[in-house]
């Protein structure tokens, strides 16, 4: 399991945690150094619009919403991201083949 998010987000730290009281091991990778790759690994399995975190303060800076979203061509939103990857959700779980995007984490281990 990879676990990609960012050491002092709170949002990661109570993933962290969750998976450690469930005894899970997982590789912790800073999101803030994803490349293409990476990204385009994830949208083969997800739509780029599940990514980014529009309530976030990356999302207030990039004056991002809902409706510019939607405007944007995914080429545009996937450019966005790769510039300003602290947009998206966190954490983001690679596991058995599938992304889990921020809470969905507490839906794999019951």
């Amino acid at each position: 399991m990879k676990l990609y998010g960012i050491k002092n987000c709170g949002s990661v730290k109570k993933a962290m945690e969750f998976l450690k009281v469930k005894g899970v091991e997982f590789e912790f990778l800073d999101i803030k150094k994803i490349n293409e790759s990476t990204l385009n690994s994830w949208l083969e399995k997800r739509k780029i619009e599940d990514f980014p975190n529009l309530s976030g303060m990356s999302a207030r800076k990039l004056n991002l919403n809902k409706e510019k979203m939607k405007a944007l061509a995914k080429e545009e939103l996937k450019a966005m991201i790769l510039e300003t990857p602290s947009l998206i959700k966190r954490p983001v779980i690679e596991y058995r083949g599938q992304i889990y995007i921020a809470k969905e984490y507490e839906n794999l281990i019951s």
